[in-house]
């Protein structure tokens, strides 16, 4: 017999907050990162100024964090949005960057992880709810 919490299986909480502290440790990582370079402010003497490829892409990455943040709240709704804004990212940067751009994208390809886990955590708590009996 399953151990239970409440009347979901063990497992499934344990899911949903594997997902969520992952979630919440790569949101931390990637604000201190932005605010600890200085974000847009701070640029070398010298450096090129970005284009509008490098805003395309950084509103992704933008956008990959806000729907993490809503995966807190709605988990397939969080799951598919950040995992749908990160492949479009990848495939972005791939076309870009070919033929080196995916042995260096071996970082974003380490965050889909809280986006699979989100979308695994809302498809069986989904399933084992349409199995629970009225």
């Amino acid at each position: 017999m399953e151990t239970k919490n409440g009347k979901k299986p063990l497992w499934l909480s344990l899911l949903r907050w594997t997902a969520r502290v992952i979630a919440i440790i790569f949101i931390l990582f990637i604000l201190s990162m932005f605010i600890g370079e200085g974000g847009f402010w701070s640029h070398p003497k010298g450096a090129l100024p970005l284009c509008t490829k490098d805003y395309v892409f950084l509103s992704l990455f933008g956008l990959y964090v806000v729907a993490l943040a809503i995966g807190l709240w709605r988990e397939g709704l969080g799951g598919i949005l950040s995992l749908s804004l990160m492949i479009v990212f990848i495939i972005g940067q791939i076309i870009i960057l070919w033929p080196e751009g995916i042995k260096r994208l071996i970082y974003f390809y380490l965050m889909l992880l809280p986006c699979i886990l989100y979308f695994l955590s809302w498809f069986f708590h989904r399933r084992f709810a349409r199995k629970e009996p009225i």
